[in-house]
């Protein structure tokens, strides 16, 4: 388990809703080894940014998937 900063939960919350304004309710959130934050959803999982508050979805093709920037 990663920690990420308080602080900076706010505009991780601001960034998602600017990027995904569909997205209402998350099933869970977390951290990665970066700071970053971690969210996920009944269909998608994002991940913020912490250096630059940027909002990126994971993409699934088979069984690996990767990381696109929300535009």
């Amino acid at each position: 388990m990663y920690t990420v900063w308080f602080s900076d939960l706010n505009k991780v919350v601001q960034a998602l809703q600017a990027k995904v304004p569909s997205c209402v309710t998350f099933n869970s959130l977390g951290g990665n080894a970066y700071g970053d934050f971690l969210i996920k959803t009944d269909t998608a999982t994002y991940i913020v940014r912490h250096s630059d508050f940027s909002v990126w979805r994971l993409e699934k093709d088979c069984r690996w998937g990767h990381w696109v920037e929300v535009e």
